[in-house]
């Protein structure tokens, strides 16, 4: 659903994660679940997510600097945050306050009462959202992006394709790239009523712009129509999809 909230839990108690996951998922939420901080940054970058649900004490990356990666991505700088702990010290969820939490929740916590703050956090940053983007019809159909420190506004019909690599996202046109402060997964949602389809968990391509698809070792791989002819893999998970939308 177009208004389905999306929610990342990262706990690395799979028991936690998965009670949550029920309780939310109960409410028409789509949940995502990470075991600790760097998989929870890794789906960030491939998912669009409308909040976080995020524990302290992990292994590998902990709460801590999980939030910080998240904060100092200009993507996800705005995306708000649970705090989830055992911890109830103040001066714990004071610093959690300081370092750009939006709410602290203490172990153990009412499943139902989580769900209402997911949902409020949810519709104030999609209201926040749509107050900043609210545009006419002829500017919605372009991206702010992103080169040589000037934003420009670049008409959705000018982008061949789209890739992420190393945390950032780029908008391919015929001869140049521009950097995009979205992930693929947020611009998946932006535009979904365009002709953009996502063949690979870093590619969508605008299958106005294929120039042609080949075959290659019994999968699609497409043809950009940009000036280098890019060739970009259609993953496996994604071929159903792409051979629908090409007739294929």
């Amino acid at each position: 659903m177009a208004d389905e909230i999306s929610v990342l839990v990262i706990d690395d108690d799979e028991s936690i994660v998965e009670m949550i996951k029920m309780g939310l998922e109960a409410d028409g939420m789509k949940v995502f679940g990470a075991g600790d901080g760097a998989e929870g940054i890794e789906v960030l970058g491939r998912e669009p997510v409308d909040v976080v649900v995020l524990d302290i004490m992990m292994p590998r990356v902990d709460g801590w600097m999980a939030l910080m990666e998240i904060r100092n991505n200009p993507v996800t700088a705005d995306l708000p945050v649970i705090m989830l702990s055992a911890k109830t010290q103040d001066l714990a969820k004071i610093l959690a306050f300081k370092q750009g939490v939006q709410q602290y929740v203490t172990k153990p916590f009412n499943i139902l009462e989580l769900a209402a703050r997911v949902e409020s956090l949810a519709k104030g940053r999609r209201k926040a959202l749509g107050e900043t983007t609210s545009v006419s019809e002829s500017d919605f159909r372009k991206l702010a992006v992103r080169k040589g420190g000037r934003t420009v506004l670049l008409s959705i019909e000018d982008i061949v394709f789209l890739s992420a690599r190393n945390k950032s996202t780029y908008a391919h046109t015929f001869e140049n790239q521009y950097l995009v402060d979205m992930t693929l997964g947020e611009l998946e949602c932006r535009l979904s009523k365009e002709s953009f389809v996502r063949v690979h968990r870093s590619y969508m391509v605008n299958l106005n712009k294929i120039k042609e698809i080949l075959r290659v070792d019994g999968a699609n791989v497409v043809v950009a129509g940009d000036r280098d002819e890019t060739h970009i893999p259609v993953a496996r998970r994604q071929a159903r999809q792409f051979r629908e939308a090409v007739g294929i």
